[in-house]
């Protein structure tokens, strides 16, 4: 009751009708059931986009036909600059069936001028909505804002140290950097998002006897338990490839990655400690255009630039490192013949389990595909600027899910 006598009491309503007469009884409603402030009125659009500058109305209550000018014209012009302005239509020039499909376009109600009793329910109602709209609009905000802030204090004052700042600084050092890929390469980008500061996912490449070792890799965890995984990964990978017995083979370079791992972290029968690395590995024999492919929990992407489709190659089941007595792991090598011009894409979960989108749910592999599909005939630098893009525009507000990390490589 208080709320209904404060809008009749406040709200500014502009009417705009063709005929004087339709205009006055329209009018007369209002003021007959308690409406006290000034209720303008006009005949034509050049007198009612006039009173929309000067009056300012909170409630426009229009005809849909006027001479040169209609109700769709009128809410676009009502909301140019007040985007909650309330807008009816009275009429009786339009069937109820054209009515109805006006709220579809933002027509907040309609009454029929043989009906006019119904006016002031609907504006009341309208105005109520739009109240309730905006209270929920900022508890929601109110409430957000308190939990984002919740978590960030508690966020920070565990993790945002110095010695993690420092951490980071270590972390990038090790990671190589994208000019060495571009000495054998002629285009290639990487995409790296940690999570926190530090990361768990890593990237590591070498050359050796002509072969190009790449891979990308998400170590369980992310944060500084995945960053100190993430930095054993990187020192047994250059230990390995640097071993005197040359070894370039992924398949021969994941199990001793998997062994020594195990030994480091004392994975057993008995530890149950079962984290490690999921990785993508890759070695390119450009002499003979090959891929040779070998993965755990990660797969490889392959763009073909001749039937330009994107073909998927999967890995093991199951990660480096750990220890399941139920499963006897093997590493297999796909062998992989490529084209100049094919493209080669890597990429930690980190990308496909991000919520964002209408829905907030995961973006998953499939629409990451068809990300990567759309902009398949530009250059790889301009596909990862977008590729970044477009995972922003995914997220949204919500919090980035997991480390991220995209490597693409034309061939």
């Amino acid at each position: 009751m208080i709320a209904t006598l404060t809008v009749k009491k406040t709200i500014k309503i502009l009417i705009l009708d063709d005929s004087e007469d339709d205009a006055q009884k329209i009018k007369r409603t209002l003021l007959d059931d308690g409406f006290e402030y000034p209720i303008m009125t006009c005949t034509d659009s050049d007198s009612f986009l006039t009173h929309l500058n000067v009056f300012n109305p909170d409630v426009v209550v229009a005809e849909h036909t006027i001479p040169n000018y209609n109700s769709f014209r009128a809410l676009e012009d009502s909301r140019k600059d007040n985007p909650d302005v309330i807008f009816i239509l009275v009429t009786d020039d339009v069937p109820e069936e054209f009515a109805i499909e006006l709220l579809k376009e933002g027509v907040d109600d309609y009454v029929f001028k043989n009906h006019l009793i119904r006016l002031p329910y609907a504006i009341e109602n309208a105005y109520m909505k739009r109240e309730y709209v905006k209270e929920t609009k900022k508890l929601a905000q109110a409430n957000k804002e308190l939990s984002s802030a919740y978590s960030s204090i508690t966020e920070k004052n565990r993790s945002m140290t110095q010695s993690i700042v420092f951490a980071e600084r270590i972390q990038t050092l090790i990671l190589p950097k994208l000019d060495v890929l571009l000495k054998d390469f002629r285009e290639a980008f990487i995409l790296y998002k940690p999570k926190d500061i530090v990361s768990g996912d890593f990237y590591w490449f070498n050359k050796k006897d002509g072969n190009i070792m790449i891979s990308a890799a998400d170590c369980t965890g992310h944060g500084v338990p995945g960053a100190l995984l993430s930095i054993i990964g990187t020192n047994f990978l250059n230990e390995i490839s640097e071993d005197k017995n040359n070894f370039t083979h992924p398949s021969d370079i994941l199990s001793l990655l998997d062994l020594n791992l195990r030994s480091l972290l004392k994975q057993d029968e008995t530890s149950g400690y079962q984290d490690g690395i999921d990785i993508a590995f890759v070695t390119i024999d450009k002499s003979h255009k090959k891929i040779y492919f070998s993965g755990c929990r990660r797969p490889l992407l392959i763009y073909n630039r001749g039937d330009q489709k994107m073909a998927e190659y999967k890995g093991e089941p199951y990660l480096i490192g750990g220890n399941d007595e139920r499963v006897k792991k093997t590493f297999a090598t796909q062998e992989i013949p490529y084209r100049v011009g094919d493209v080669i894409y890597m990429f930690s979960d980190g990308v496909v389990d991000q919520f964002g989108g209408p829905k907030n749910k995961k973006l998953m592999k499939e629409r990451f595909i068809e990300m990567l599909m759309s902009f398949k005939h530009l250059s790889l630098t301009y596909q990862g600027e977008l590729l970044e893009q477009k995972l922003k525009n995914w997220q949204g507000d919500e919090e980035q899910t997991d480390d991220i990390i995209i490597i693409g490589i034309k061939l």
